[in-house]
């Protein structure tokens, strides 16, 4: 009867000790700094465990191995008591094999690794019992261990910053079950991993659809042009539109106004105007996010290597690579929006200036955005040449057709995918 209550109570502790391994490496790091900073004593404990992994591993491997190689030993023994040498062998041997692989190592760490929150919580009193009594056996095996493996031939243990990076973006991408609410919220995280890969010509507002005004026309046309526009910033040339003198804002322009109109002195529109910052085209987003928030500044000019304006960048063209559109009463539908119209093909037709990247967004797509930033120089890029209207071409079995153009501009296509 003793036999049996002691197999039942090393059964239980294999139980635990496999369970605890598994919850232990399965827990959530950041779900314990927040019960720990809740004040939850059982999650400072288990940090505090974590911190010392080896130590930690060391004890769980002990008292399993010990548990199970115990049990296994007064099985054997308690079925040769049973059925005599020749058989006990025998039956303790398959029995006990059967036993310990159920209960105590399929069975608790399935639950542990489903449940390893509250697995670890309920472990972790016992579990810096253990923690404590086998610290000087775990540490003089950790001694040994170590003086084996520096025998032994080491490897390339440098990790780079890339390699972290895609560790982190391979995580936020493991398929989970969940709502729409989660997969947005992975699609930000890996657009905020992304900054750093895409440059401020992938995203800028170019130049052909910019809003710039002329420095030199008299203000009361300049008022007139203003209080139509939609934005809050204008950029203003003087002598040709790639001369920019500088960037007028809505509150410097009711400045103007006001010493205008009340005629107490000549002014001028060049007198109110921020100093034009320019950024190279090749800047990638993260670079430019920091120097809007070093320069405390939302609106930046991009130039090319040869100092030719490209188009502009705000930062909300930033924060829109992460969250998504961000649209207000005072927005106004540009070309490169995205717009989608299904066709009777079954396919759907778009805007030739709307953004490959808005395009593999939207529609889950993964159109390469190397060699080009829109849909129409993807497909320019692809030819090698302008086509004609009506023309269809397939690439990457994606079929791409001409609608519409704009004398050599790409203006409408549509774009047929792979049939699933």
């Amino acid at each position: 009867m003793i036999d049996c209550c002691l197999i039942i109570l090393l059964l239980i502790l294999s139980f635990y000790f496999s369970g605890t391994e598994t919850a232990m490496t399965a827990v959530s790091m950041p779900r314990l700094y927040e019960l720990g900073k809740k004040g939850d004593w059982r999650a400072q404990k288990i940090l505090m465990l974590k911190k010392d992994s080896p130590k930690l591993l060391g004890t769980l491997l002990f008292g399993n191995n010990v548990v199970n190689i115990a049990l296994t030993a007064l099985s054997t023994a308690l079925m040769i008591d049973f059925f005599g040498e020749e058989y006990g062998v025998l039956i303790a041997t398959f029995g006990v094999s059967v036993i310990v692989l159920l209960f105590s190592e399929i069975m608790p760490k399935t639950y542990a690794l489903n449940n390893p929150l509250s697995f670890a919580l309920i472990s972790v009193p016992l579990l810096s019992f253990f923690v404590f009594c086998f610290s000087p056996i775990v540490k003089a095996f950790g001694i040994f261990s170590k003086t084996i493996i520096k025998v032994l031939p080491q490897g390339d243990q440098q990790v780079d910053a890339e390699t972290v990076k895609a560790e982190i973006r391979g995580t936020i991408l493991m398929p989970s079950e969940g709502d729409a609410v989660i997969s947005q919220e992975k699609v930000m995280l890996k657009s905020v991993l992304d900054l750093s890969d895409v440059t401020v010509e992938d995203i800028m507002v170019h130049r052909s659809h910019v809003v710039s005004l002329n420095a030199s026309l008299p203000l009361p046309e300049i008022f007139e042009f203003l209080s139509r526009s939609p934005y809050s910033r204008i950029p203003l040339w003087k002598g040709e539109p790639d001369n920019i003198i500088g960037v007028l804002h809505a509150k410097a322009l009711l400045k103007l106004m006001n010493v205008y109109y009340r005629g107490k002195m000549k002014v001028s529109v060049a007198d109110y105007v921020t100093k034009p910052w320019f950024v190279l085209n090749t800047t990638s987003l993260l670079d430019q996010l920091h120097a809007f928030k070093r320069r405390r500044e939302h609106f930046a000019l991009v130039v090319d290597e040869y100092g030719v304006i490209e188009g502009l960048v705000t930062l909300e063209d930033i924060l829109e690579e992460i969250v998504g559109d961000i649209s207000d009463e005072n927005d106004v539908p540009t070309e490169s929006n995205l717009q989608v119209v299904k066709t009777d093909a079954g396919g759907f037709r778009l805007d030739g200036q709307t953004t490959i990247r808005d395009i593999n967004r939207h529609f889950k797509w993964e159109l390469s955005d190397e060699k080009a930033s829109t849909l129409a120089g993807y497909i320019l890029y692809e030819v090698e040449r302008i086509p004609s209207v009506g023309e269809t071409f397939v690439i990457n079995g994606f079929s791409f057709t001409i609608v519409s153009k704009n004398k050599n501009r790409l203006a409408v296509i549509d774009i047929l995918p792979p049939a699933s």
